[in-house]
């Protein structure tokens, strides 16, 4: 199992994290990201806290589950709280 860190996602993987973060007010500096990936099966689990102490929410991916859709839904649900004012 190999860990990786935001900046090792494929570029299409980012636009869209970078995309639903800013449609929902926050930036992804808001954060902390971090992806697992598991070579016996293929499968990344995605771990995503923010900065200022909530818990971490985990997505996992495999035959093209899309995490970014799935944190989305839990921003627009409140998951990780509201952003911080500018």
């Amino acid at each position: 199992m190999a860990q990786k860190r935001y900046h090792e996602l494929p570029t299409g993987e980012r636009d869209a994290f970078e995309a639903a973060c800013a449609r929902h007010g926050f930036v992804p500096e808001d954060f902390e990201v971090s992806v697992q990936e598991h070579a016996a099966n293929a499968q990344r689990t995605i771990s995503i806290g923010r900065v200022v102490g909530s818990q971490f929410e985990q997505y996992a991916t495999a035959d093209g589950i899309d995490w970014v859709a799935l944190f989305e839904r839990d921003l627009a649900g409140d998951v990780f709280g509201f952003p911080l004012a500018d």
